[in-house]
């Protein structure tokens, strides 16, 4: 590996952390990687300071890192600052001027999408060509989104997008080592990935993914409420808040179901209207980009989000606190990066499942286990897919099981209540009778 302190030098960082050296130590020795951290702990330099590493280790700079990325704003982003310290960094489809010297993988980094290097003939033929010898490493960013991960229609089993579900065959193109980078990925997940990929001799560098800062609370709701009811809270906020309402994402599980909450804000909304926005796989990427920009300010105009998965990536969003999941990812691994696009600065958050019995026929066992508990510590109940244990200690700050057994006696203890409790004193008296027989603790959920 290059010394430590020159990719320190390179990148701007004070130094490498642990897990960082002994990843590219790992790809150095040909073997595959699986790294699994939270977002923000520094995944991206594994493979940054591998090229360099890779240079001084062999002498030469015959070295090109492919990086498969699922958005063409993460590939701007890496290639702009990749640039910027020095790299000859490049994207397909950024300027045709640089077809020659793809063709050639004369840059240290080359980003693309599995559509690109998979489904365009002459980028496949390259990396199938004598050019293709030349790349030292692949990157799979979000494996658990490119394999396993869904679409945004309701009951569908087809990969996130269908040359996701190809990559497979990339693997097998190329004779270089494997690393792929996710923030979550549950024991099921790694097998079935380990599996679609042939990752031989692999090295797995898995995190706990707990968010001590953001507080769990499940509600279930009847599948015959109607919309305006489950979301009244929502509602009551815009309409006396607007523009300082508090930003709050809600996450549902197919387009169609976005479709029918803005359809239901519009109807129930006037001039708050303004502050909703919606983001999923169908919209275009002008609107996608003005999204992705106003959630990535504190104080953005979007005041609540109605969106798919398809918000989970490349979008950081700033000043969120609150998340809602209307109807249950399918697996853990979404909903634990669904709800974690919360709190990123480290201030205390809430995240609120919302579901009804209808929406939970396509969901993995451990998502069932999970809306099924009435007893144990939800964050525990979440972490033992990953094998983890909770580090929370404060009972009114882990989630609303625990907050039952609060009896610190400190003020905070009753402010961190769940959003969805809002409704009990904001909606009129015919719906006290429904929210007596829903408890925030979803003790009714039906036998799955």
């Amino acid at each position: 590996m290059a010394a430590p302190s020159e990719i320190c030098r390179i990148f701007s960082i004070s130094e490498l952390k642990p897990f960082q050296a002994e990843v590219i130590d790992n790809l150095l020795n040909g073997s595959d990687v699986f790294l699994s951290v939270k977002t923000g702990a520094g995944k991206s330099i594994c493979y940054q300071g591998f090229q360099p590493s890779w240079t001084v280790h062999h002498r030469s700079n015959d070295c090109t890192v492919l990086v498969i990325a699922p958005l063409i704003s993460i590939m701007k982003e890496q290639t702009s600052y990749l640039r910027s310290v020095g790299f000859k960094a490049t994207y397909i489809g950024l300027d045709d001027k640089e077809e020659e010297d793809i063709m050639q993988m004369s840059h240290d980094f080359l980003f693309s999408s599995p559509e690109s290097i998979l489904g365009v003939q002459k980028w496949r033929d390259t990396v199938n060509g004598p050019a293709g010898e030349r790349i030292r490493l692949l990157v799979l960013m979000k494996p658990i989104l490119l394999f396993i991960g869904k679409g945004e229609a309701d009951h569908t089993d087809e990969p996130f997008r269908r040359w996701y579900g190809k990559l497979g065959e990339l693997r097998s193109i190329l004779e270089c080592p494997v690393l792929l980078l996710t923030a979550t990925a549950n024991k099921s997940a790694r097998k079935k990935i380990e599996y679609k990929l042939g990752l031989k001799n692999c090295f797995y560098h898995i995190s706990n993914p707990e968010r001590e800062n953001i507080k769990l609370f499940v509600q279930k709701v009847k599948s015959t409420l109607p919309l305006e009811d489950i979301f009244h809270f929502i509602l009551s906020k815009l309409k006396q808040h607007q523009h300082k309402c508090p930003r709050v994402i809600i996450f549902c599980t197919s387009i169609n179901t976005c479709g029918q909450i803005v359809t239901m804000l519009r109807i129930n909304l006037g001039k708050e209207m303004d502050y909703v926005q919606m983001f999923h796989s169908k919209i275009t990427e002008d609107v996608k980009d003005d999204i992705r920009k106003d959630m990535e300010k504190e104080d953005g105009h979007i005041r609540v989000l109605i969106a798919t998965s398809a918000a989970g990536m490349g979008v950081n969003f700033k000043g969120l606190y609150e998340v809602i999941n209307y109807g249950p990812p399918k697996d853990m691994d979404a909903f634990v990066q669904q709800f974690g696009r919360v709190g990123r600065d480290g201030v205390q958050s809430k995240a609120l499942l919302l579901y009804n019995s209808k929406q939970c026929k396509n969901v993995d066992s451990d998502m069932k286990a999970y809306l099924s508990n009435v007893h144990l510590c939800r964050r525990k109940c979440l972490l033992e897919a990953y094998n983890a244990q909770p580090s929370v200690t404060v009972k009114h700050m882990c989630c609303d099981i625990c907050s039952k057994e609060c009896a610190c006696g400190e003020p905070e203890c009753d402010t961190l209540s769940s959003p969805y409790s809002e409704n009990v004193a904001s909606q009129s008296s015919d719906m006290s009778e429904t929210e007596s027989e829903n408890s925030a603790t979803g003790s009714d959920v039906d036998q799955m």
